[in-house]
């Protein structure tokens, strides 16, 4: 599995909160077909090889100390989850993570699958992320 950061709210748990801005993807953020179903062409949950990386209006405020211009939401926290390169490849059951820069990806279902069942395989994935500020 890649190492991948993600900017998201947390549950009381310090997991990630499973919604479609958080731990979870919009149906405008993939192409599905008319019966809902999400095609495969690299869309998906926005992904970036370190916090750093994310859009600073993304990254919580608190952050600004350690990169200038940050100006997201303090009810938001930086996750990551993986150890492997940023590189194309499996991210976990059902999931790709694939790139399209240097500085950001996707993570993809692997196979046209229901919309729901691609935004459950993300969800499964939920205790697979830590907090990292660092």
């Amino acid at each position: 599995m890649p190492l991948v950061f993600r900017v998201m709210k947390k549950d009381a748990d310090g997991f990630p909160t499973p919604s479609p801005t958080s731990l979870g993807v919009r149906p405008v953020d993939v192409d599905v077909d008319g019966v809902n179903n999400v095609q495969v062409n690299g869309k998906g949950m926005s992904v970036s090889p370190s916090w750093r990386d994310i859009n600073i209006n993304r990254v919580p405020k608190r952050l600004r100390p350690k990169l200038a211009g940050a100006g997201g939401s303090n009810n938001t926290f930086c996750f990551r989850a993986g150890t492997g390169p940023f590189q194309q490849g499996p991210f976990a059951d059902g999931l790709t993570h694939d790139p399209d820069s240097a500085t950001h990806g996707n993570i993809a279902p692997e196979a046209v699958v229901p919309f729901d069942k691609y935004r459950n395989d993300l969800e499964a994935t939920r205790e697979d992320w830590q907090e990292d500020e660092s």
